[in-house]
């Protein structure tokens, strides 16, 4: 039995009826379903149209975005008149509300989520971020 229960410690097994688990439960895990936690499937609905942006600024820091923010960018949904996007303004992109928009601004997404890092690397923490498209691979 001894022998039996040392195979076992180096990982999951079953014997006689009794489960044995070692090592520590991946908290990430949802037990309620056997799909693991997807930042892709959360936040992504059109992978062949979704972008990343860094933000520039902060003059939409009152609705929590902030200068190094990642917008993503989905460009195959329909902007509502509330919704954030992202627009053609003067060679260059900006946020902006659908409402908002002069004539001027031309409207190229729609902003899907904000990706907010508490705590940058130190190495990317001054590096300039220029409001500028990524493709998602």
């Amino acid at each position: 039995m001894e022998e039996s229960m040392a195979a076992m410690a180096g990982g999951d097994g079953v014997r006689d009826g009794i489960t044995t688990h070692a090592g520590f439960p991946n908290p990430a895990a949802d037990r309620g379903s056997a799909q693991s936690l997807s930042l892709d499937r959360l936040l992504i609905r059109h992978p062949s149209s979704t972008y990343f942006f860094r933000i520039e600024g902060d003059n939409y820091a009152e609705q929590g975005i902030f200068n190094g923010d990642i917008a993503l960018i989905d460009r195959a949904l329909d902007p509502m008149p509330a919704d954030l996007i992202i627009c053609w303004h003067d060679q260059g992109f900006k946020i902006a509300h659908l409402n908002h928009l002069t004539e001027e601004d031309t409207p190229w997404g729609v902003v899907s989520s904000i990706i907010h890092q508490y705590q940058r690397s130190h190495e990317n923490y001054n590096e300039p971020t220029n409001l500028r498209p990524h493709r998602l691979q």
